[in-house]
């Protein structure tokens, strides 16, 4: 046996503890320690110091790991790696490094399949643009909630994070009531996932906002139930957790409460640096306003002293954080060599027009797409549903205007198609007047309200003939895709055709 390798250890159990990593830090770390030979072991011990607060100890962590960039065949551990390295990089100010790191991570979870690695990236670099660029951030997230949510339920926890990042983004761009909605709907979603540090940050957030409303006894509350509802929440995040409740009583409650639950946490404040400004500030607030104002300006004294000594110890683990990027970067190098000449091949194979996956005369996908995406999608096991949809009298006009009216008609009804499709949807042109839009998923009536909508926006755009003298609009047949391909293109053709029988301008769903 090799030393350090325990026999009752598997290289399974490293997933087990990734797994494990925010529900219980402690199992994670203790099958980390027992398997110090396994590939993952040391980004495990790198994730936990990270969230522990401690760059340094996440750097040396990682160290090994950065011995082997770059890497001959990407593995979801080198995936891991990298989006750790870029959560240190980010909260040392290292931004365009730290973005690098989240573009490879993106760039892996997709060779990969793996849907975490890509929900994160995306919302990570979304956390990059928030303070700068809102907007860009609320499409980062979007992204991020989309992979998830196709992802499935085994990406609850994903998908939670996801949503309270979209909460925090409409409200910086002033949408409080979308926000306050995706805050109660990130609640929702984590409260059975036991990802406590996402579950925590949700907690407070959601109290911050009510004691801002002047609800300061609900928020209280929230807190209460929070700690009486998850008695087996981790030490850490108990004391995160009161940590917020002091900043709630500093800001809006009882200052001398909030300096009673500050004194129970300087144990803990000592053991997370991270936290350490965020916690002077607090404590210099709640001396203020409990009459105390020498008091607070000695705290604010202090706050500034820890912010020099944390900027000076930075520049320390930034160092080391560059000798890791450094083969990171040598691994980008040669990324970006390879991306160029496949770019090369890219050019030359969208010129030959039988690869093309662009419909020509409307921009969208053509059958070949098609048939690509759906391929994919049931290699990756996941539900799909389609619409098929034919323009009703589209002949009348062709017959009557002209082969040129009849193109600006496709490409009109286009452009109003394009709105009724969601980010991850494929729209794709079959051929003549006859479209598709499939999605992943697993609601066919989700989408059948979505056509539903489609078709009375289109009756009410183009049911007026004064242009063309002959009205357009939609018969559209819904299905879930279950079978061979042709044998789901026939049956949404089918629900296509019985709406064009009973009458045309309507949506047919086939079970």
């Amino acid at each position: 046996m090799r030393p350090g390798f325990n026999r009752g250890v598997t290289p399974d159990d490293l997933e087990r503890a990734w797994s494990l990593r925010m529900s219980s830090p402690d199992v994670a770390r203790s099958l980390a320690e027992a398997h110090p030979l396994g590939s993952g072991a040391h980004v495990l011990q790198a994730y936990l110091a990270w969230r522990a607060g401690n760059h340094n100890g996440a750097l040396e962590a990682l160290a090994p790991a950065a011995a082997q960039w770059p890497p001959e065949t990407p593995t979801i551990w080198h995936a891991r790696a990298v989006g750790i390295q870029g959560d240190v990089l980010m909260e040392l100010g290292q931004g365009r490094q730290a973005l690098a790191c989240f573009e490879q991570q993106l760039q892996w979870g997709r060779a990969l399949g793996d849907a975490e690695m890509q929900g994160l990236a995306h919302n990570d670099i979304g956390v990059l643009l928030i303070w700068d660029d809102p907007d860009g951030a609320r499409q980062r997230y979007q992204m991020a909630y989309d992979v998830f949510q196709g992802a499935g339920t085994a990406h609850r926890a994903g998908l939670g994070l996801a949503a309270f990042n979209l909460s925090v983004a409409y409200h910086e761009l002033g949408d409080t009531v979308r926000s306050d909605a995706l805050l109660s709907h990130a609640l929702d979603l984590l409260q059975p996932t036991q990802a406590w540090p996402y579950w925590v940050g949700t907690v407070a957030q959601r109290a911050l906002r009510l004691a801002e409303a002047g609800q300061i006894g609900e928020a209280r509350q929230l807190f209460v139930e929070a700690e009486v509802s998850q008695p087996q929440l981790p030490l850490d995040s108990l004391l995160t957790l009161q940590f917020f409740r002091a900043k709630l009583e500093a800001q809006h409650g009882a200052a001398h409460t909030a300096l009673t639950l500050l004194d129970t946490l300087q144990a803990w404040v000592a053991t997370r640096q991270d936290m350490l400004d965020d916690f002077l500030d607090v404590r210099a607030q709640a001396l203020y306003r409990s009459g105390q104002p020498h008091k607070a300006y000695l705290a604010m004294r202090e706050v500034l002293e820890a912010v020099r000594r944390r900027h000076d110890e930075e520049r320390t683990t930034q160092l080391k954080a560059l000798e890791v990027l450094g083969r990171l970067e040598q691994a980008q190098h040669v990324a970006a060599a390879l991306r160029t000449q496949a770019a090369t091949l890219e050019i030359l194979r969208r010129e030959a027009s039988a690869l093309s996956l662009t419909d020509d005369l409307t921009g969208v996908g053509n059958r070949r797409a098609f048939e690509q995406w759906i391929d994919l999608r049931r290699q990756e096991g996941l539900p799909v549903v389609m619409a098929f949809i034919d323009l009703d009298h589209f002949k009348a006009v062709n017959d009557r205007h002209g082969h040129a009216a009849g193109d600006r008609v496709l490409q009109n009804v286009v452009q109003l198609l394009r709105q009724f499709t969601r980010p991850g949807d494929l729209l794709a042109r079959l051929g003549g007047d006859e479209f598709v839009i499939i999605r992943a998923d697993s609601r066919c009536q989700t989408l059948a309200e979505d056509m539903e909508r489609l078709r009375a926006e289109c009756e009410r755009q183009f049911r007026q003939p004064s242009t063309l003298g002959e009205p357009v609009t939609l018969s559209i047949g819904v299905i879930q895709a279950t079978s061979t391909l042709t044998e789901d293109l026939r049956r949404a053709d089918e629900g296509m055709y019985q709406a064009k029988r009973a009458g045309g301008n309507r949506v047919r769903v086939l079970g």
